[in-house]
């Protein structure tokens, strides 16, 4: 199993290799410039790895399970959501809608 980390991440992103869907996952991911770790399963005991009844892709955030494809996508857009509402109002300016 290959690991790699993201120091302090508190997103882990379950894999396999040779997966298009899991590698747009992670290519939108590492769009968002958020800390996550990934961890490539093995093709043949992925199951052994992952939360029972949940097949790869996941993505664990805390303790929240989101698992395929659209459902990750979903979550992605949220933190895209979340990140660009935290950088807009924690800055020193005054917004007014």
């Amino acid at each position: 199993m290959q690991r790699i980390d993201a120091e302090s991440a508190a997103m882990t992103l379950y894999v396999v290799e040779n997966s298009r869907a899991c590698a747009e996952i992670r290519e939108a991911l590492d769009a968002t410039a958020l800390a996550y770790e990934t961890i490539v399963l093995p093709p043949q005991a992925w199951h052994e790895e992952l939360p029972e009844g949940t097949e790869p892709p996941v993505l664990i955030d805390d303790e929240k399970v989101i698992q395929g494809s659209n459902d990750i996508f979903a979550y992605i857009d949220q933190l895209k959501g979340f990140k660009a509402d935290w950088l807009k109002y924690q800055s020193d300016a005054c917004y007014a809608d």
